[in-house]
């Protein structure tokens, strides 16, 4: 009995049990680079990779076309889908890492990707109409992303190399209908992690 009201005086009555976890780092990392959309136009990357959790991160960014399409672009063959190139984008992508033991001297990271965003493509079909200001015809739509990405980091600065395939329904007016594309994007990045 006198155990049984010790424990219960103990309970009512005791200190407050603090649990802790260690804090995890920010890890935010701003990263730029080259990609190469599509296999046809090169341009320029650019983002914000945040982690939420210990295997959880989020990268916002966006990607660019510069350089023109070639007024001598040769499709591989006469469907429509041919004649479209993913240009530009927006994007949002929430990522799963891979756990893994880091080295001592270096770290790395193998990161599996998917999300949304904005895309906007180019279609180059002769057969287009166009104001006669314009060469092709830009139009955008949403998407959605998958891919993978791997990252090597010497203290604060390090480099990326990702793929990723957007999913997205252009129109196309040769077709006459909406076309559902999967379009390859290969990056090389340069971050730095605060």
């Amino acid at each position: 009995m006198i155990r049984a009201l010790s424990a219960l005086a103990l309970i009512c009555w005791g200190g407050t049990a603090h649990a802790r976890r260690l804090a995890l780092d920010p890890e935010n990392r701003v990263h730029v680079g080259a990609a190469l959309t599509d296999s046809a136009s090169f341009g320029i990357i650019g983002g914000l990779d945040s982690r939420l959790t210990r295997l959880l991160y989020v990268d916002i960014g966006g990607f660019v076309s510069p350089i023109p399409l070639p007024d001598d672009i040769a499709p591989v063959s006469d469907q429509g889908r041919d004649f479209v190139f993913l240009r530009h984008g927006l994007y949002v992508a929430p990522g799963l890492r891979v756990p893994h033991r880091q080295p001592a001297a270096f770290q790395w990271d193998l990161t599996g990707r998917a999300g949304f965003g904005a895309v906007w493509s180019n279609d180059v079909h002769p057969d287009n109409t166009t104001l006669p200001t314009e060469r092709y015809e830009l139009e955008a739509t949403p998407a959605l992303l998958a891919g993978a990405e791997a990252l090597v980091r010497k203290d604060a600065v390090g480099v990326k190399l990702s793929a990723r395939g957007y999913l997205f329904r252009p129109y196309s007016q040769f077709e006459k209908a909406d076309l559902v594309l999967l379009r390859p994007q290969y990056l090389a990045e340069v971050f730095y992690q605060w």
